[in-house]
């Protein structure tokens, strides 16, 4: 008859096999690519579909994702790298004090257990629909919740009164708690990727003229319509290129194209996106040395 030491001994063999199969299939520098793709495709997904260009139509790379996600996701991890170094040092302090000061172990205890109740019921019964809290808040309240109340267990578990569980136990509260705190952390920052996302969008509406200034010419007309577009015919009527086009912003190349915005693209809500191919049959001068268009 195996005792709960064997038992948990065996939980804790079978979870490092479970693990090392895992990272057999998918190594850890893969498995960070695709989070880091995830987070810069939610982040371009969200920016480009504010100006009105679907994500489909820019035929970006993984490598381009990639790339996109640094920024986005920097700032979060940063946060998250720093609090976690404080709440270590405070952990230290507090497992250090503890001995001689059991009444303040039990008061902070119970302020974690009151805290982690509190901020996990605002996230559930935001996440049902009881209550309304920002998009980045939902999951920042439940992983706040979630990370005090299993720290406030751990705390009364083993300090308060030196209470016990068996390895098994204590295996599965572990897993439990890791895996619930790894989900939650990744809605956080997928979820402050599509916030930074919007507002890159919108910034995009507020100040295009910070976009390279574009002018094309082209062997016939385009038609190129947009608050800011200048049309101008070319006098030569030998020039390979017969029609100007001024008052433009570039947005982006990729795939092939070139993703354009009016200069004045702020100014009306029916501007749209221009998307022309990347060949010889156009050509396109850019310049970043250009003036605030007059609309």
């Amino acid at each position: 008859m195996s005792t709960p030491a064997g038992d948990g001994g065996e939980a804790g063999q079978g979870l490092a096999r479970a693990w090392g199969v895992l990272a057999q299939i998918v190594t850890p520098a893969t498995l960070i690519a695709a989070i880091m793709m995830y987070f810069g495709a939610v982040y371009t997904n969200n920016m480009y579909g504010q100006l009105g260009v679907d994500q489909s139509m820019l035929g970006l790379s993984v490598q381009d994702y990639v790339l996109r996600s640094v920024p986005v996701a920097v700032e979060p991890l940063i946060s998250i790298l720093l609090v976690s170094l404080v709440a270590f040092l405070g952990h230290v302090c507090l497992i250090r004090c503890m001995p001689s000061h059991n009444t303040v172990t039990t008061w902070i205890t119970a302020g974690l257990i009151m805290f982690g109740v509190v901020a996990t019921a605002a996230g559930t019964m935001t996440l049902v629909g009881w209550a309304k809290l920002p998009a980045v808040y939902l999951p920042l309240c439940l992983l706040l919740g979630v990370t005090a109340l299993a720290y406030s267990a751990y705390l009364y578990v083993k300090v308060i009164p030196q209470r016990t569980l068996s390895p098994t136990y204590q295996l599965m509260w572990r897993t439990v708690f890791v895996t619930l705190f790894l989900a939650l952390l990744f809605w956080l920052i997928a979820d402050y990727a599509q916030l930074r996302g919007q507002e890159a969008g919108t910034e995009h509406w507020g100040r295009s003229g910070g976009l390279a200034s574009t002018v094309i010419y082209a062997p016939r007309r385009l038609y190129l319509k947009g608050p800011g577009i200048i049309e101008t015919p070319l006098p030569d009527p030998n020039a390979m290129y017969r029609y100007q086009y001024s008052g433009l912003r570039l947005l982006i190349h990729s795939n092939r194209r070139y993703f354009l915005l009016p200069a004045c693209w702020a100014t009306s809500p029916e501007a749209r996106a221009i998307a022309l191919p990347a060949d010889d049959s156009l050509r396109l001068e850019f310049s970043l040395l250009n003036q605030a268009p007059a609309c």
